[in-house]
């Protein structure tokens, strides 16, 4: 059994947490393909998904992927919610990739919000370090963990900033993004200066834009000094929005580069034309520009890591 000390535990000097204060904004999509990119690279990974929001970008539950811990079912956030209900270490799925070990999130995770608001009165703001104590036991097996947060939820947010070094915020172009994360700004200054005074803002991006919309960048630009503050590196790299693509590769439980990979061996048009193929066989062109787009923002956010570190 984890102790009970509300002692302050020294994040993993290579956990970054994927955080906006609002969902939709790319930000699920990115924690599992940084996730996976630190695999590919050989390095031991972990991801952790604190969000009620199942999306399965890996394929873990719809294609079975990776070993399952003995006992008890570990999917849609009931291993995580254990670990935190019983105070004991997490259980992540093993080898989903190689090198990449995954603890799922998914419906369970919301009742961590009961769980935490019950112990709130014993614990105080300690109870957010709930997620730091159950990781602290796995933490050295990792050369990288990424945590993906729960967009719009206080309590869980402030429970992955307690856990995290480096805080990552993607951001769309829209007002409610921006107020989202001004959410995420004012849960991350409440943990910095009472739960986890290691954590720090490492770098912003804008997600799902138009390349070549310069001046609409230059104004999120803006955006992101005035909440995040003026020494907040904004990250040159824009992921693209490509709708289909990303959508393919989601269903088929593949990271946008294990999606480009299959293209040498696609199916064509006139396949399905000539019915020797279906539609969803076909991988189109445009994955190749999204996934190295994604591999770039992935370096970018190690760079300015590093840079802050």
């Amino acid at each position: 059994m984890l102790s009970d000390a509300a002692d302050i535990i020294e994040p993993h000097e290579n956990a970054v947490m994927i955080g906006t204060g609002k969902g939709g904004v790319g930000k699920s999509t990115i924690a599992a393909h940084k996730a996976a990119h630190h695999a590919a690279q050989g390095l031991r990974t972990l991801l952790i998904c604190v969000t009620s929001q199942d999306d399965d970008d890996l394929g873990i539950e719809r294609y079975n992927r990776g070993l399952r811990p003995d006992g008890p079912s570990v999917l849609d956030g009931l291993g995580l919610l254990r670990a935190i209900q019983d105070r004991t270490p997490l259980l992540p799925i093993r080898e989903v990739r190689p090198n990449l070990d995954v603890v799922p999130g998914g419906e369970a995770v919301g009742e961590l919000l009961t769980l935490l608001t019950a112990r709130m009165p014993s614990e105080g703001i300690y109870v957010v370090g709930s997620l730091a104590r159950a990781l602290a036991p796995i933490a050295p097996w990792y050369d990288r963990i990424v945590i993906d947060s729960a967009p719009e939820q206080d309590a869980l947010e402030q429970l992955a900033l307690a856990t995290a070094r480096w805080l990552f915020v993607p951001t769309r172009s829209d007002d409610t993004s921006i107020r989202g994360m001004r959410r995420i700004a004012r849960n991350y200054k409440l943990v910095r200066s009472q739960v986890n005074p290691y954590v720090e803002v490492a770098c912003a991006c804008l997600y799902g834009s138009n390349p070549t919309a310069t001046q609409l960048h230059e104004e999120v630009r803006q955006d992101v000094a005035e909440v995040l503050g003026p020494n907040t590196p904004m990250l040159k790299t824009i992921v693209g929005y490509r709708e289909m693509p990303a959508r393919n590769a989601r269903k088929k439980g593949l990271t946008f580069r294990e999606y480009a990979d299959l293209l040498p061996t696609s199916a064509k048009s006139y396949d399905v034309a000539a019915g020797r193929a279906q539609r969803a066989d076909v991988v189109p062109e445009s994955i190749k520009p999204l996934a190295d787009e994604m591999d770039a923002l992935n370096e970018e956010i190690d760079a300015h890591c590093r840079k802050a570190a």
